[in-house]
């Protein structure tokens, strides 16, 4: 067998591999985020519909500490976890007070970023592009709100933590993980069958199915029904 034969036999080897590599991970992707809980246009739009808004901008919205507020809103970072799994909202930030937020905003060349506090008003929560967005708030947070807030401080404090889905033996929170899980620390909220994944669709879905431990304060919805 002279070289030029055995040169396209490793080739198609190599093609065969990369093609196969590149299956497996795509089977992967879609297995992690077909699971991923969501809600279409339909549902949201239908539970909107029950409840009269308090302000029609965030910006002129009287926000208390840990208000959650929730967004549709298509950009860099979330446009592939768009195409790939379609939830209705795509981001979750909490309230802190004093212009301050907190949130898991997705993956930054230096680590500690990716969990952070930073003031409202400075944020991409102003922009006028924003699709859709929901403040919700708990009922009975105001007896708890000081110790949520320790919690979460520590987190955006700890370089560890990093952004991404929970993984046992790492520190990795979602922006949907964030919030729930400091309100089911102090017992906000109960959760007895947890999604594996979590979005805020979830958070949302969670409000509107508590209605006796969360209100929609306000809401901007703009979006195509299915």
């Amino acid at each position: 067998m002279n070289r030029n034969w055995l040169k396209i036999i490793l080739l198609v080897f190599l093609l065969v591999g990369i093609l196969a590599t590149g299956l497996y991970l795509t089977d992967q992707i879609h297995r992690t985020f077909i699971n991923v809980f969501k809600l279409s246009p339909n549902q949201v739009s239908l539970d909107l519909s029950r409840y009269q808004t308090q302000c029609k901008q965030i910006k002129d919205c009287k926000l208390k500490d840990g208000d959650i507020l929730i967004r549709r809103y298509i950009t860099n970072r979330t446009w592939l976890i768009d195409k790939l799994s379609h939830p209705f909202f795509t981001h979750s930030a909490m309230y802190l007070g004093s212009d301050k937020i907190i949130e898991a905003t997705g993956y930054e060349q230096n680590p500690k970023d990716e969990i952070h506090i930073s003031n409202l008003s400075q944020s991409d929560w102003q922009d006028d592009q924003i699709e859709s967005w929901v403040i919700i708030r708990a009922i009975n947070m105001s007896n708890k709100i000081v110790k949520i807030k320790e919690g979460l401080e520590t987190i955006a404090n700890d370089p560890e933590y990093r952004f991404g889905f929970p993984k046992e033996g790492y520190k990795r929170l979602s922006c949907s993980d964030l919030i729930l899980n400091s309100l089911m620390s102090e017992d906000i909220i109960h959760v007895t069958s947890r999604p594996e994944m979590i979005t805020p669709d979830y958070l949302f879905w969670l409000a509107i199915n508590n209605y006796s431990d969360f209100e929609i304060i306000a809401y901007k919805a703009t979006y195509q029904t299915d």
